[in-house]
């Protein structure tokens, strides 16, 4: 059944701390749903013989039609449960599926998480998408885990004088809103990736939002979002300014958030992937210098209704001449 912020956040807090990610939190979900004003933050619950299914996710109106579609939340979503028991999970489906069509969804998208591998409570398809990185915080000397191209870079930024401070992310909101959004105009992102100021400051006033500041003097070269669950550590959202990439400021805020996470006893620090599913990716290679820890990023996808999904296809190419190959293809075709 759908239920509200407030009970949804009871379901959450009484799943076993491995199974909790930022990502997944009823509160990241609500926030994250102002980066749109037609979506609308949902929570979905099944509990069954004192066990329990939970799946927060945004609800989005199809344009032009009397449907909606569901996906997970940016990043990574998707449902969790508290047991892994296949008939609980079969109940838990049903009435999930039932949801759905009584709430005329038509389509599913779903980012599952690598390090939850949540895609084995998903009775959808499965896909697999790409690699991620991870760092093992129980690893006593992280600094000698990394690769030399990262050690080497971390001493450059310090040698050059740059210097880490964990700040109060509220106080910033206005500096990290304009050089984030000004960083990815300047890296051509899509749309998509600039975030409103509603959104930033919702995310930045979070309690498990940690804000990491690179400084040389006084000026700040560069800035990470990081947030924290209880053994779980993810990267959010970053900038770099020019002379902070020459001076590798970005290794230097990895390295002492995985420190901070490392003191506050969390388990895992996830990196996340690359910008794309290429091997080679920049990305991912700046990121592979942190760990030897791979994991995988899964994506799923379940049609509620075949028949008005291939109509809305088929619809779309003759009015635009061509559409996406993704599965929400009418939210990047204009």
């Amino acid at each position: 059944m759908n239920v509200e912020y407030e009970v949804a956040l009871q379901y959450y807090e009484r799943l076993d701390d491995r199974k909790k990610s930022p990502s997944l939190h009823p509160f990241y979900v609500r926030a994250d749903a102002k980066r749109d004003p037609s979506f609308a933050p949902t929570f979905f619950v099944f509990e069954q013989g004192g066990e329990f299914f939970y799946h927060g996710f945004l609800l989005g109106r199809v344009d032009a039609t009397d449907f909606y579609d569901i996906q997970s939340a940016y990043g990574y979503g998707g449902p969790i449960a508290s047991t892994e028991d296949s008939g609980f999970l079969a109940a838990a489906w049903d009435h999930y599926k039932d949801w759905c069509l009584q709430n005329r969804v038509l389509v599913e998208f779903i980012r599952f998480h690598p390090l939850l591998q949540n895609w084995s409570y998903y009775n959808g398809d499965v896909a697999d998408d790409r690699r991620t990185v991870w760092i093992d915080l129980e690893i006593d000397d992280l600094l000698s885990s990394y690769l030399t191209r990262a050690r080497t870079a971390i001493k450059k930024a310090q040698k050059a004088g740059l210097y880490i401070q964990w700040v109060d992310p509220k106080e910033y909101i206005d500096i990290f809103f304009q050089h984030y959004s000004a960083a990815m105009v300047e890296l051509g992102a899509d749309e998509f990736y600039l975030f409103s100021k509603e959104y930033h400051k919702d995310l930045l006033g979070w309690e498990a939002s940690k804000l990491a500041l690179c400084l040389r003097d006084g000026d700040i070269l560069g800035a990470s979002l990081f947030m924290l669950g209880p053994s779980l550590m993810e990267y959010h959202l970053a900038f770099t300014l020019r002379e902070g990439k020459k001076l590798c400021a970005n290794n230097l805020i990895l390295h002492e958030a995985a420190l901070l996470g490392q003191k506050a006893g969390l388990k895992k620090f996830h990196l996340g992937g690359g910008t794309g599913r290429e091997a080679k990716n920049p990305l991912l290679f700046f990121k592979e210098s942190f760990s030897d820890r791979r994991s995988f990023f899964k994506i799923g996808k379940k049609i509620y209704r075949q028949e008005s999904y291939d109509d809305l296809k088929s619809a779309r190419a003759v009015n635009k001449g061509s559409i996406s190959n993704r599965v929400l293809f009418y939210r990047f075709d204009g």
